[in-house]
């Protein structure tokens, strides 16, 4: 199989390490300055703000390597990005729970999306061929909530029988089943050992990320007066630490991407042989979205193994 221009497919996990707010500017909704969202209201991050951002960090980190995100708008040659990153999506988002103060959840939409990246992925790298087909299976699990081993000893409420997320929403513990493979999920996406995932139906995902999603107010104050500037009231989202995302970065031909780097790049440098695991590399800590000052944006990359 071939999937032309491409010739490279890496599959990349973003790890919310602050909140984050990658916006779509001002609204007319409840929230003037809401997070990106895809058509069916999933939290997401387009491409060009993944894009964006790795060009920002390398512009402070290696110039040379920006050609390979494609040429800046005032930038006379004119040539087509050896790179592509694909929006990014949701993959799982931490909730409150009522015992164990958080859990992480997932759902079957969002992990056939996840299992769709990586069988696109597979048919120019064939290390994720298995995974695809191992999320799929998890993805098609019904009946049951499928979790991560422990989840209903830390999760469940005593005496209840129930886990309760976000204060209102009951899960049944006849209703959860702790499997091996969701072990493995969480290991694949990166979850520390001590943390726990469930995957719930798309209808109840939805809400409860709804909820979690941070809505903040802030104000500008009027130095003079110590009081709220007119028109310095607004509130917006973020999305809370510990959310994941999945994305893909594919690249045209190492020789298409060696010809862009030899206008860039001076004399021969061993690191860019593999120029997507270069830049894999100089990015594994990146800034996206707004809110940089008060400490938002911070993200954590790191490839599918």
């Amino acid at each position: 199989m071939s999937f032309e221009p491409y010739k490279f497919a890496k599959v990349v996990i973003i790890k919310c390490l602050s909140d984050i707010h990658p916006g779509t500017g001002r609204g007319g909704e409840i929230v003037d300055l809401a997070v990106q969202r895809d058509s069916v209201g999933f939290p997401v991050i387009y491409g060009s703000s993944i894009k964006g951002s790795i060009k920002t960090a390398l512009y402070h980190r290696d110039k040379n390597l920006m050609a390979l995100l494609g040429p800046e708008p005032d930038e006379e040659e004119k040539y087509l990005s050896p790179i592509a990153i694909t929006t990014s999506y949701l993959l799982s988002f931490p909730v409150r729970s009522l015992k164990g103060i958080y859990t992480n959840i997932t759902s079957p939409f969002l992990l056939r999306r996840f299992s769709s990246y990586l069988e696109m992925a597979s048919v120019l790298n064939e290390k994720y061929v298995e995974i695809s087909k191992r999320v799929k299976s998890i993805a098609s699990i019904s009946g049951k909530f499928p979790a991560t081993k422990g989840f209903i000893e830390k999760h469940v409420v005593d005496g209840l029988g129930k886990a309760f997320l976000c204060e209102e929403i009951g899960i049944d513990r006849e209703l959860i089943e702790e499997r091996d493979d969701m072990d493995y999920l969480r290991k694949l996406m990166g979850l520390d050992d001590s943390e726990s995932l469930i995957s719930l139906d798309d209808d109840r995902a939805k809400e409860l990320i709804e909820r979690s999603l941070l809505r903040i107010t802030r104000i500008r104050v009027n130095r003079e007066t110590k009081t709220v500037a007119g028109g310095g009231l607004w509130t917006e989202e973020a999305i809370p630490t510990g959310a994941l995302f999945s994305t893909v970065f594919l690249g045209y031909s190492y020789e298409y991407m060696r010809d862009v780097l030899k206008k860039a790049v001076e004399g021969e440098r061993e690191d860019l042989k593999d120029p997507i695991d270069a830049l894999l590399k100089e990015v594994k800590y990146l800034i996206i979205g707004g809110d940089e000052s008060v400490g938002r944006g911070i993200v954590m990359l790191r490839e599918v193994e």
